[in-house]
């Protein structure tokens, strides 16, 4: 009789290459809209997207629960 099998939860790879940890416990992640179709943004709006950002805390839960071990 085999005693209970501990199973491994794991990570959703594509939320961990979105998303980091950082030392607080929060996630930081890039901005949306820096990929194609540049030419009418704004170099102030340009520059601005490219900066971090941390992640909303009505998101947290979700992030944290696809990465168990970050």
């Amino acid at each position: 009789m085999a005693g209970k099998v501990k199973v491994k939860m794991k990570t959703d790879r594509g939320v961990a290459k979105r998303f980091k940890k950082t030392g607080s416990g929060h996630y930081k992640c890039r901005h949306q809209n820096l990929r194609h179709i540049l030419t009418k943004k704004t170099s102030k709006r340009k520059r601005q997207l490219r900066n971090m950002v941390c992640v909303k805390t009505c998101n947290l839960r979700a992030i944290a629960r696809q990465l168990p071990y970050a």
